[in-house]
């Protein structure tokens, strides 16, 4: 029985990057057309296999792969454009390649320099923004600002109650 390794696959407006995650993987087979990607490989005394149909076709002549660590390829799009998915049905063993992943708000600052360094995520400030924040506001006092003068009490009555001063226990 064969077992299906990981895929992961990230995509460009113009490409997808597809990588099967499979090491050491040998005798390696690979069919690849417009709308599909067939792969066969043996790794770790296993012997892996999967049928793909693409979720739009791609240039076979245009795209490429490559087998130095990893098995990878670039798929070129036919027709520019966001792929919702990879494949047409949902299979679980694909995954996505955050590594790879391009947001199209990254597309946009794309060529721009700085816009992120994510060298150990500098320059991300969580700090001070110096923009006012609803917590900022000042709060009122919980306590009267002349401990000795507590506010006025109504009695049961609606007169005026006694004043009592309240007793409090002291740890020494």
């Amino acid at each position: 029985m064969s077992l299906t390794p990981d895929v992961l696959w990230a995509q460009r407006p113009d490409g997808v990057y597809l990588t099967i995650d499979l090491n050491e993987a040998q005798d390696i087979k690979v069919s690849l057309d417009a709308e599909k990607l067939t792969f066969s490989g043996k790794a770790h005394g296993n012997c892996y296999e999967f049928d793909m149909d693409f979720f739009a076709p791609i240039v076979k002549e245009e795209s490429k792969w490559s087998t130095k660590r990893l098995i990878e390829f670039y798929l070129k799009k036919e027709k520019e454009g966001t792929w919702t998915n990879l494949s047409k049905k949902k299979l679980p063993w694909v995954k996505v390649d955050w590594k790879r992943w391009q947001d199209s708000d990254d597309e946009a600052e794309e060529g721009k320099k700085d816009a992120w360094n994510l060298d150990g995520l500098g320059d991300m400030n969580f700090g001070d923004t110096g923009e006012f924040d609803s917590d900022d506001e000042e709060l009122p006092a919980l306590e009267p600002e002349d401990a000795g003068a507590a506010p006025e009490q109504k009695g049961a009555s609606g007169g005026d109650a006694p004043k009592e001063k309240a007793e409090t226990d002291t740890l020494d």
